[in-house]
């Protein structure tokens, strides 16, 4: 969820946060507790799916970390667009809580 994709985003390296393997299960586990009628939060799952989206599309061709957290900020600000239907508020999302670091090129 959310506090993942912060840590990650932040500097903090949490293994396989944003791997495939993981947004499948994120995914899967949104799903079926939504029919199982729980009650399930629909930011900290879309921001997660994001990132995740965001790593896997940008390829493996990306080795820096900076340019690796800038396309994640990209999908988290992505997730809380999706959300929210606020464009501007995933934008300062991204920028305000998600990451420590920004580059501004």
């Amino acid at each position: 969820g959310i506090p993942e994709v912060k840590c990650f985003l932040n500097g903090i390296d949490l293994p396989n946060v944003t791997s495939i393997k993981t947004g499948i299960c994120k995914v899967l586990g949104v799903c079926f507790s939504i029919s199982a009628g729980l009650p399930v939060g629909m930011e900290g799952p879309m921001v997660h799916t994001g990132a995740v989206l965001a790593t896997n599309l940008s390829g493996h061709s990306i080795r820096d970390d900076k340019s690796k957290r800038d396309y994640i900020s990209c999908g988290v600000a992505a997730g809380v667009c999706t959300a929210f239907s606020a464009p501007i508020g995933g934008i300062l999302f991204a920028l305000e809580e998600g990451c420590t670091f920004w580059e501004p090129s």
